[in-house]
């Protein structure tokens, strides 16, 4: 999980750094593993779904409500969350957060089984897991210069990609009928993780504590601080965030590169969530796994979307390096052509999925096609959201919380009506349907590489 200054790199933007390597490998680190937390909520509850409409003897449609809840409150909320970040600080967010969500946890461990308490604390676990992904993305923004932003973030990806690997798995603790230990699972986790942010995560919001200086010489343990002081002069490096206002977000609504951007994802975002809430019908129903295999299956989606994304990070970071060596200038938007091989093995992998689970084909081609869907989806999520944190300077966990807005909105949308279009269609026109989506997802890409520099000039004022 190290990321290491690239000792090759001249350019100052790695120089201006001050935390050492060390103790930004400790700050990712902590941030990774609490990314994990929320993503790991949603995906050790949907195997065992079947499970958990019995003990609530409700009908599928209902259960499977509570996972369509679940996106819609953890799209929104993180942008509450990233406007209080950018302003207030970020660690002070993390501990907030992820104590609702610890809560949460633990009242779902031992409450009665009631549909309506199922729903209500879903809705605060989305609340207190949320804040992660865009809050961690601007400490990642906070830590690393450019030329090694797109490795970083691809690292810090790992946290809520392992969500899809891990979650089944540990599911496998309800195969008896024992729901209640996915909650407690989730619980555990939280406290351990509460413990390394309490202890091993400083400030990092640049405008409290510039480029980390006042670590320097510094013990790696911080003490606990409900809310940090600003401890850097004013430096026009560092300028004061936007003051906290429900404006930004209309504002970056009208900012053409991140609305563009987050709306790309967000149509890829949720093909892949449709892919993921069938997964496991279609290998119970259709080829008969127990919830043991269905549970293992989802190692293949998992191992997919960290393999994408290690990849595609360096990919990104090697380029914006080869570049900058040649003297050709860099900017954000020269990101986005890996995108496109990304956005074309997605949409092939979509397609192939639909119609091999349509015509019952061997159950080795369901896998092959999910594994390519996945590792397309996080090829083009990683640069995706690396632009996000390059395209306006000063509000990175803003812009990382319009996108997955964008994304998790998108999910939601699909996991909501993905069983009726199935359903109507069919698994082969309904996932052709959803490569189609893609195919202008993609071409608002291409779009964005060849205007987004002029627009970042037009529509900066948006942004401040």
């Amino acid at each position: 999980m190290a990321v290491k200054d690239l000792p090759s790199e001249k350019n100052s933007s790695v120089k201006e750094e001050t935390f050492t390597n060390t103790r930004r490998n400790i700050i990712l680190a902590v941030v990774t593993c609490a990314g994990f937390l929320g993503p790991l909520a949603g995906n050790i509850y949907i195997p065992i779904l079947p499970l958990m409409s019995e003990a609530f003897n409700v009908s599928t449609s209902i259960i499977n409500g509570t996972v369509s809840v679940f996106m819609a409150v953890f799209a929104f909320s993180p942008l509450v969350w990233a406007a209080l970040a950018d302003v207030g600080g970020r660690k002070s967010l993390y501990m907030f957060s992820l104590l609702i969500f610890l809560v949460a946890n633990i009242l779902l461990t031992f409450l009665p089984a009631h549909i309506g308490a199922l729903y209500t604390l879903r809705v605060i676990q989305a609340i207190g897991s949320s804040s992660v992904l865009s809050v961690g993305a601007g400490t990642v923004a906070d830590i690393t210069p450019p030329t090694i932003r797109g490795k970083t973030i691809a690292t810090f990806m790992l946290g809520p990609q392992l969500g899809p690997i891990i979650g089944p798995i540990l599911s496998l603790a309800t195969t008896n009928g024992q729901w209640r230990w996915s909650f407690g699972i989730l619980s555990i986790f939280t406290i351990v993780v509460y413990i390394a942010i309490l202890f091993l995560l400083p400030e990092t919001l640049r405008y409290l504590v510039g480029r980390g200086e006042c670590y320097e010489g510094k013990s790696y343990f911080v003490k606990p601080k409900l809310y940090e002081k600003k401890r850097t002069a004013e430096d026009a490096k560092y300028p004061k965030p936007p003051k906290l206002s429900p404006l930004l977000y209309f504002k970056l609504a009208r900012y053409l590169p991140v609305l563009i951007s987050s709306v790309a994802g967000g149509l890829l975002f949720a093909s892949f969530y449709g892919i993921s809430v069938t997964f496991s019908r279609v290998l119970t129903n259709d080829y008969h796994f127990s919830n043991l295999h269905v549970c293992l299956s989802y190692l293949c989606p998992g191992i997919a979307l960290i393999i994408g994304s290690m990849i595609s990070g360096r990919l990104s970071d090697k380029l914006r390096r080869n570049r900058i060596a040649k003297g050709i200038s860099f900017i954000p938007e020269d990101r986005f052509p890996i995108q496109l091989i990304g956005f074309l093995v997605a949409i092939a992998g979509f397609t192939g999925y639909g119609w091999t689970c349509e015509k019952h084909s061997h159950v080795v081609s369901i896998f092959v096609t999910v594994f390519i869907s996945c590792f397309g989806t996080t090829w083009v999520l990683v640069t995706n959201l690396t632009y996000l944190t390059e395209s306006a300077e000063g509000i990175p966990a803003s812009n990382v919380a319009f996108g997955n807005f964008m994304r998790n909105a998108g999910a939601a949308i699909c996991s909501g009506i993905i069983t009726k279009l199935v359903e109507r269609m069919g698994y082969g026109w309904c996932f052709t349907g959803l490569a189609f989506v893609n195919l202008g997802g993609a071409t608002f890409m291409i779009l964005l590489f060849s205007k987004g520099k002029h627009w970042r000039e037009k529509y900066g004022y948006l942004t401040k």
